[in-house]
């Protein structure tokens, strides 16, 4: 791909073109797809505005069902510009009705998305990243290393066509970043489609329903509440330094309490909370010691804690916690006054859950291609 330096700087970081110099004309916000079409095709603001809607509401795949623009116009989307989709590679469905999605990308790698549903609420956790550079020892994630940022059209793409997939009257309602990848280490772009997924006149996303989760990339969580008023969750997962550098890698470049003074200082509206997400992992960070180590931790900061009981996997010799040590940690936690839930994994049975995507779906997905193939080919399953 490459990028179209003859734009001002913002619009010129988003202009990536394929291989036939076409613009990927998901890659614009409004302001800068109406700059691009008045000043490149000779169309108005009208024309802008009409195909944005097109796109990101009504799910267009080609500028010929753009009928609302002038047919000129049209002719010329089509000569410098595509409009871009995730290639569905296959889904799984887990027993408790949890969907994970995964995706062929234009450069054949591959990301995933998980859909949850609970009770009204539908959440949609997606990917930024193909894989992560965090490299966090309980995620499998980061077994994969980082091979490259999602593009915003990428970010985006994850709930306009999984929402356009749902039966009638069905509609996400949440979405968290809490997918492949690190969201604030592909900062530009994530804010970049959270602002589409927020516009009126593109997904129309309330602000209170998106959560941007992070292993704590201490300098972007202040840039984060400048550039967007959405939720922040923060893996923390460990109740001391020491501790959560044998974890968490990032700790060396951004301790404990350099990342909890920038949750201080992270503006809140009122009735909100940071969620702290704590991965319980058995006798490492689930005595109750840890539990009166966090609570001083978070004091002063407006907080909720999500234990997240470890889900086990062949590849890590890292165990999860007995129930009742779980339970005992959650209510030691609230005797002290610190608002804690525990979390019930979701799509464990197909890799879905926390800490699970990226290598761990690839082994599911290649025991469900086998069967598939198997089954055209009228062989008896293994």
């Amino acid at each position: 791909m490459e990028l179209d330096r003859t734009m001002p700087r913002r619009s010129a970081r988003q202009l990536l073109k394929d291989e036939h110099g076409r613009v990927d004309i998901k890659s614009f916000d409004l302001p800068s797809l109406t700059r691009w079409m008045v000043d490149e095709l000779g169309a108005n603001e009208g024309h802008a505005l009409r195909l944005y809607k097109s796109i990101w509401q009504h799910g267009a795949r080609s500028f010929d069902e753009v009928d609302d623009v002038a047919k000129p116009i049209r002719k010329l989307l089509a000569e410098r510009a595509y409009i871009a989709f995730l290639t569905p590679m296959t889904v799984l469905r887990s027993e408790d009705g949890t969907v994970k999605y995964l995706w062929t990308l234009e450069d054949g790698l591959t990301i995933e998305s998980v859909l949850i549903p609970d009770g009204e609420r539908l959440t949609l956790c997606i990917s930024s990243q193909v894989g992560c550079a965090m490299a966090c020892t309980f995620c499998l994630t980061g077994d994969l290393g980082l091979k490259r940022q999602l593009k915003i059209s990428e970010i985006a793409n994850q709930p306009l066509q999984i929402g356009r997939q749902l039966p009638e009257g069905e509609r996400i309602t949440n979405i968290v970043l809490m997918g492949m990848g690190e969201p604030l280490h592909n900062f530009e772009n994530l804010v970049s489609a959270l602002e589409i997924c927020l516009d009126e006149n593109a997904q129309n996303f309330s602000h209170r329903k998106i959560t941007v989760s992070t292993v704590g990339l201490v300098p972007r969580i202040a840039e984060l509440a400048e550039r967007l008023p959405v939720n922040l969750a923060v893996s923390l997962n460990a109740s001391s330094d020491a501790q959560r550098r044998e974890i968490m890698p990032i700790t060396s470049k951004y301790s404990v309490e350099e990342l909890l003074e920038a949750c201080r200082k992270f503006p809140l509206r009122r009735g909100k909370m940071i969620t702290f997400e704590y991965v319980m992992l058995k006798g490492f960070n689930d005595s109750l010691e840890d539990a009166d180590r966090l609570v001083d931790l978070l004091a002063g900061v407006r907080a909720k804690v999500n234990l997240i009981p470890y889900n086990e996997n062949p590849d890590r010799d890292l165990k999860r916690p007995a129930d009742e040590t779980v339970v005992a940690f959650q209510e030691h936690l609230v005797g002290r006054h610190l608002n804690a839930t525990i979390r019930v994994s979701r799509g464990r049975d197909i890799s879905a859950a926390c800490g699970q995507l990226g290598k761990a779906s690839r082994r599911a997905l290649d025991a469900e291609w086998l069967r598939v193939a198997r089954d055209i080919a009228g062989l008896p399953a293994l």
